[in-house]
């Protein structure tokens, strides 16, 4: 019956499409859940999988439907985990930078150009593309998108170097910020 259904939507049958997402929707949405917390985001899923099923149509070689969308759900829930995990770790270290900057600042607020300077010096340990990202982003508050796109790199590949930056910045925190004794 599924064999049928595949075919007529490869053929671009939108009817064989409705009849395919009302048979399956609520089953993906359910093992979805079972793994992921939010609502919203087992029904982006869910979408997500449809909309790639639409977008490869032509070229799918479906020997099991059942089985290549709970496949797609899985896939799509791993690729979440990793990515939620990459974000997290961002945040903290991103927040962590954010925070000692601000402290710098409020100490020697008298020079900020002596505090950036310094913080800008202490990048001279990290490799020159990584220095290049984190100057973007400290001294023209450029986007990971907009870094990516000036230095002719992935956005990932932005990502990982303000990242790797922002740990060397954390690491040499206590040469930047001396408490007044």
């Amino acid at each position: 019956m599924d064999t049928e259904l595949v075919h007529l939507f490869k053929l671009g049958d939108q009817q064989a499409f409705e009849v395919i997402y009302h048979r399956y929707a609520k089953d993906l949405y359910r093992y979805a859940r079972k793994s992921v917390q939010a609502k919203e985001d087992c029904e982006e899923m869910v979408h997500d999988v449809f909309e790639s099923l639409l977008a490869r149509r032509e070229s799918l070689n479906i020997t099991s439907l059942r089985h290549y969308l709970f496949t797609s759900i899985r896939y799509m829930i791993i690729r979440s985990f990793s990515h939620r995990d990459v974000k997290r770790k961002f945040v903290e270290h991103y927040t962590a930078f954010e925070t000692a900057y601000d402290i710098l600042e409020a100490e020697q607020s008298h020079d900020p150009e002596a505090v950036h300077a310094r913080l800008l010096q202490n990048l001279d340990g990290l490799p020159e593309r990584c220095q290049e990202a984190i100057r973007l982003r400290i001294t023209e508050n450029l986007s990971n998108g907009e870094i990516a796109s000036r230095m002719n790199i992935n956005k990932r590949t932005a990502e990982l170097y303000i990242f790797k930056a922002f740990n060397h910045l954390r690491a040499s925190y206590d040469k930047i910020y001396k408490p007044a004794e």
